[in-house]
């Protein structure tokens, strides 16, 4: 656990201060929603039932581009192999990148959130339901995310390889958040958006076991 949070805390301090990636996907995920609710025309209703979809899109597109950064200073500096070399299991590597992507997705998908409430007319009086499924939605994301990033780590062209492995298996996981958060915005009750957050559950649960698994053989192999 030590190796967990140290590795993580190493790879926030570091991106916070060269903070070219965070600012791009901040203005990614801007521009992605500005131009949406442009499209989308001025009428609230139609704004408010499309806002799930397109602020799950948004995040899943930058998130994919915060995964590819999880294993980029590694490559760059050549300290995966340092980390290989570590003794014991390889899993920490793995919770340990796992970790960084969430301290740096959970305050971005929030501040997405407040950039969709203002552009899309979104209820927050749920605020704590919709943080929730915000967790879970990204945790089974980038749970995937950051097994593939390693797994592509030493490719050429694995920012281009990258989404296309990894969005056939987390179509679920997109499917699921966007239905909570449609609940969620339609004022359902809350029983009727549990089996959604059961469902982001199971599929984080069995994501996260699979990865942690796999993730020492690819590497080593």
């Amino acid at each position: 656990m030590k190796r967990v949070f140290l590795l993580a805390l190493r790879d926030l301090r570091l991106e916070v201060r060269d903070r070219s990636g965070l600012l791009s996907v901040l203005a990614f995920f801007a521009v992605m929603l500005f131009i949406m609710a442009l499209a989308l025309g001025p009428e609230e209703g139609p704004l408010r039932r499309a806002a799930p979809g397109v602020l799950w899109v948004a995040l899943a597109f930058g998130s994919t581009l915060l995964s590819t950064r999880a294993f980029a200073l590694e490559v760059e500096e050549n300290t995966l192999d340092d980390l290989l070399l570590a003794p014991g299991g390889k899993e920490w590597i793995y919770f340990g990148k796992l970790l960084f992507q969430m301290l740096l997705l959970l305050p971005l998908a929030l501040l997405s959130l407040f950039m969709a409430a203002g552009l899309f007319y979104l209820p927050l009086e749920r605020l704590l339901s919709l943080f929730l499924t915000l967790a879970l939605g990204v945790l089974g994301y980038a749970s995937v995310a950051t097994f593939y990033a390693g797994l592509l780590s030493r490719l050429r062209g694995r920012e281009v390889l990258l989404p296309l492995l990894l969005f056939s298996l987390v179509v679920p996981v997109v499917l699921a958040s966007v239905r909570a958060t449609l609940g969620l915005v339609e004022g359902l009750p809350l029983g009727e958006v549990a089996p959604w957050w059961q469902l982001l559950l199971v599929f984080d649960v069995v994501y996260l076991t699979a990865s942690a698994l796999l993730f020492p053989l690819v590497m080593e192999g």
